[in-house]
C-alpha cells in the first residue's frame, strides 16, 4: 500500500502526492518528511504543543528505564482486551511508541499517527506506516479505516471531542472504535497525582476522565456495545511505581486478584483504565 493514497491536506481537503522529502497537495501546500517520517503538524500548532513534546520525550526514555517482565505482563493483561475482530486497515491513534501493534493481530495494515516525533521513531520499529499529526486534524481521507484504536490519548487533547469527531470521520460506515482511556476513579486519584508530581508536565489540560463524562462525549458519535473498567493492583504497581521493579511472580499475584476484583460489583467500577467500543452512526 502507497500511504499516499489514504492521504488529504490538512489545509484545503485537497489530495497529497510524494515528492522526494515533501509531500505536495493540488494547492502546493507542503509537509515535510523528517527521518523517514510525514508531518503533518503546522508550525503554529507546534507552538502551543511545545510543553507536550518535551513531556513526550521524557516518557520515551522512562517507559525504556522501567520496561520489565512483570510491567510487560501487566500491561499485556489489559491491552488485549482492546482488540477487536474486525480486520482491514487500522489506525493506531495516538500510537506512543506503538506497543499496541504487538497486539493487533495479523491480517491487519496498521497506520500510526502520533504528535510526538520522539514516539514515532520508536513506534517505527514495529509500525510499518507512521506520520506525526494532531489527533484533531487527521491528514487522512473520509471512510478511510475499519478500526481506529484511540488508547490512552483523548486525556492529552485540549477538546476532546474534536478528536472524536476525527475518528468518528476516518472512519467507514461500519467501522468500529475503539477508546481506552485513563479513568479518575475515587481510589487512584491521589496515587496519581504522587507518581507524577516530580515529572515532566504534559500540557495544561492535560486530565484524567470520569466514566460519566467519558461516555457523554463518544455517545453522539458512536452505537456504543462495550464498556469495560480494565486494569487493578497490577497497573496501580506497574504504572505508578517508577523506583522498584516489580517481580514477575508479585505480578501473578496481582492479576489473580484483579481477575477477582473485575467481578465484584461496585468494586471493579474503581479500576485504573476505561474502555469503550462502538460502532460508526
Amino acid at each position: 500500500m502507497k500511504l499516499e493514497t489514504i492521504l488529504k491536506c490538512i489545509k484545503c481537503n485537497c489530495k497529497l502526492t510524494k515528492s522526494k522529502d515533501k509531500f505536495v497537495c493540488d494547492k502546493k501546500h507542503s509537509f515535510g518528511i523528517k527521518d523517514e517520517i510525514p508531518d503533518f503538524i503546522l508550525d503554529k500548532d507546534k507552538k502551543i504543543l511545545e510543553e507536550e513534546f518535551k513531556a513526550q520525550k521524557n516518557s520515551v526514555w522512562e517507559y525504556k528505564n522501567i520496561e520489565t517482565k512483570a510491567g510487560t505482563m501487566s500491561w499485556r493483561n489489559w491491552k488485549k482486551r482492546l482488540i477487536v475482530d474486525k480486520k482491514g486497515l487500522v489506525l493506531d491513534n495516538g500510537c506512543g511508541p506503538g506497543k499496541l501493534s504487538l497486539m493487533i493481530p495479523e491480517g491487519n495494515v496498521v497506520i500510526g499517527s502520533d504528535v510526538s516525533l520522539d514516539m514515532l521513531k520508536e513506534a517505527k520499529k514495529r509500525i510499518n506506516f507512521v506520520v506525526r499529526a494532531m489527533a484533531e486534524k487527521l491528514p487522512f481521507k473520509n471512510e478511510t479505516f475499519d478500526v481506529v484504536y484511540t488508547d490512552s490519548m483523548l486525556h492529552h487533547l485540549k477538546n476532546p471531542i474534536d478528536g472524536i469527531k476525527e475518528v468518528h470521520r476516518v472512519l467507514k460506515k461500519d467501522g468500529i472504535a475503539v477508546f481506552s482511556e485513563t479513568h479518575a476513579a475515587l481510589i487512584n486519584r491521589k496515587l496519581r497525582r504522587d507518581a507524577y508530581k516530580n515529572k515532566e508536565k504534559f500540557s495544561e489540560w492535560h486530565k484524567n476522565f470520569e466514566k460519566k463524562e467519558l461516555l457523554e462525549i463518544i455517545k453522539p458519535y458512536f452505537e456504543i456495545y462495550s464498556i469495560e473498567n480494565v486494569s487493578y493492583l497490577g497497573y496501580m504497581y506497574e504504572g505508578t511505581n517508577r523506583k522498584i521493579p516489580c517481580d514477575k511472580y508479585l505480578m501473578k499475584t496481582f492479576l489473580a486478584f484483579d481477575r477477582i476484583i473485575s467481578k465484584i460489583p461496585i468494586v471493579k467500577t474503581q479500576s485504573w483504565h476505561i474502555i469503550v467500543k462502538g460502532i460508526k452512526k
